[in-house]
């Protein structure tokens, strides 16, 4: 199937979704929402409660994942999104109406709904990617996810390009209620085109047994993706937690600065995705995953010479490291999730993603403070 097939049909589908979800989620989850939060005078602890939220939530994929089959992946992710698409409307209740309450009572409103919308959202992804596992064809799947990347990582650089523009046209709280209803009517079009991704058959099990989570984790190639994934969320982590105030305190990077860096490796991320695809489909998982790791340490070790300064921190240096940082973060994302639908078995299927995904996101959200207290301690 080329390319051209891919984005037709069934599948242009779960692109579009990509898309309008992507943008959805970042104007309530994103920076938007941290800068609400920061107008409403929120302290570091909240922000903090706030940053980790949606990751650490992710844990209730665990749960749920043993009944996915039993609903159906259609019906039980189209009931979550739904849900929490609802929810969306309350924060922006919360944020615009001028109701006669306090900044603190608006915090606590704030936060319960977003975490009512995470659990929701961790509770419905269980289904997602078992769902999409299952329509896509095994020879076009790293064409599939690699645009797929391209896809929500394109429709993320507008959508923080579009926040920049109209957060520089206003200074008031409530305009966040704007980006708020933006992310309504966005979570409403992605619900469109959700809708009209085919259901695929489960493989659904009445036996009353609990899941065998220890012989999961006891199958080798689920175990080591595992454990490597792992390991890369916590060099990630690591590596966006030190960069943001060496780069701050070191060489004076203002918030404009971050912004350029940010569009810089988003681009590089979706030229590298678009090309991706074949690679996978050509060359299998492996190579380009092993491939990404090694860019990826190129980046680390480019960062580590800079702070010694073996090398000038100049555009020539930013270049370097943001192509670095794209080409390796899009050939990691494409190559592990292909990796992991090819490893996984289909009896269980829904077990396995979650395990693998609220591994990923335990770490990728307790892993800061970790780092955080390392460095206190330097």
């Amino acid at each position: 199937m080329k390319d051209g097939g891919l984005v037709r049909g069934p599948l242009l589908n779960a692109f579009l979704f990509q898309v309008f979800n992507t943008s959805s989620f970042y104007l309530v989850m994103g920076l938007p929402m941290m800068l609400y939060f920061k107008k409403l005078g929120a302290s570091a602890t909240v922000l903090g409660v706030l940053a980790c939220l949606a990751a650490l939530l992710n844990i209730f994929q665990i749960p749920a994942a043993r009944f996915v089959e039993k609903v159906g992946y259609r019906n039980f992710v189209l009931r979550g999104w739904t849900s929490r698409s609802v929810l969306i409307a309350g924060l922006v209740l919360v944020a615009a109406l001028p109701l006669p309450i306090d900044n603190f009572s608006r915090q606590a409103l704030m936060l319960f709904l977003l975490f009512l919308f995470n659990t929701i959202r961790g509770i419905s992804l269980s289904g997602y990617l078992p769902w999409i596992s299952a329509i896509v064809p095994e020879p076009v799947r790293g064409r599939f996810l690699a645009l797929d990347q391209a896809a929500s990582q394109a429709a993320l650089l507008l959508t923080v390009a579009l926040t920049a523009w109209f957060l520089s046209q206003t200074d008031e709280p409530a305009s966040f209620g704007v980006l708020f209803g933006a992310s309504l009517l966005l979570a409403g079009a992605s619900l469109l085109y959700l809708r009209k991704i085919p259901d695929a058959p489960t493989q659904s099990s009445t036996s009353p047994e609990e899941v065998p989570w220890k012989a999961m984790l006891g199958h080798p190639p689920f175990r080591q993706l595992i454990i490597f994934h792992a390991v890369m969320m916590l060099a990630m982590a690591g590596g966006g937690l030190f960069f943001v105030p060496f780069a701050r305190d070191q060489f004076q990077c203002s918030d404009s600065m971050f912004m350029v860096l940010h569009l810089m490796w988003g681009t590089v991320f979706v030229l590298t995705s678009l090309r991706a695809g074949r690679w996978l489909d050509r060359m299998g998982s492996r190579p380009v995953l092993s491939l990404s790791a090694v860019i990826l340490a190129i980046h680390w070790l480019g960062w580590g010479a800079v702070a010694a300064h073996l090398l000038p921190f100049t555009w020539g240096t930013f270049v370097l490291q943001q192509a670095t940082a794209g080409v390796g973060l899009a050939l990691y994302s494409s190559a592990h999730l292909r990796l992991l639908m090819g490893i996984v078995p289909a009896m269980g299927r829904s077990h396995f993603f979650a395990l693998f995904s609220v591994a990923g996101s335990l770490t990728a959200g307790l892993s800061p403070l970790g780092w955080g207290l390392l460095t206190d301690t330097l």
